[in-house]
């Protein structure tokens, strides 16, 4: 997976970016095909300069995933950026299983239905 962070209106300490890093780094293992994660961090201006937004936006087969969390504290923006994208992750898994669910209980009709008809032709030769 290829990870990109940046920060807007503030510098981005190595201390921030490696805690982004690993953080958003680990949501590899609620999808093995992630092709690339961009993360925003930006600290509030003029007034609300005590106030972090995390967007990120996350890349996988045939499917765009987008976050955006506001916290006073920037690490606090980072697990809660890290807890929606497993989200929304976790969400896109169970769509695809109970898809892939429902296509083989189809099929298990379907052959049931076939075999009850051959059984039927079967008892009228």
């Amino acid at each position: 997976m290829n990870l990109q962070i940046s920060g807007k209106n503030m510098d981005l300490t190595p201390a921030i970016k490696e805690y982004a890093e690993e953080k958003l780094g680990a949501i590899v293992r609620f999808n093995d095909t992630i092709i690339e994660t961009r993360v925003t961090i930006e600290r509030g201006h003029e007034h609300h300069d005590n106030v972090y937004t995390v967007t990120a936006h996350t890349h996988i087969p045939h499917d765009e995933l987008h976050c955006h969390v506001t916290h006073a504290d920037v690490n606090a923006a980072i697990d809660l950026a890290k807890d929606e994208l497993e989200r929304q992750l976790r969400d896109i898994k169970e769509k695809y299983a109970s898809k892939n669910r429902k296509a083989q209980d189809t099929q298990r009709e379907m052959k049931s239905i076939f075999k009850a008809e051959e059984l039927e032709e079967q008892d009228q030769d």
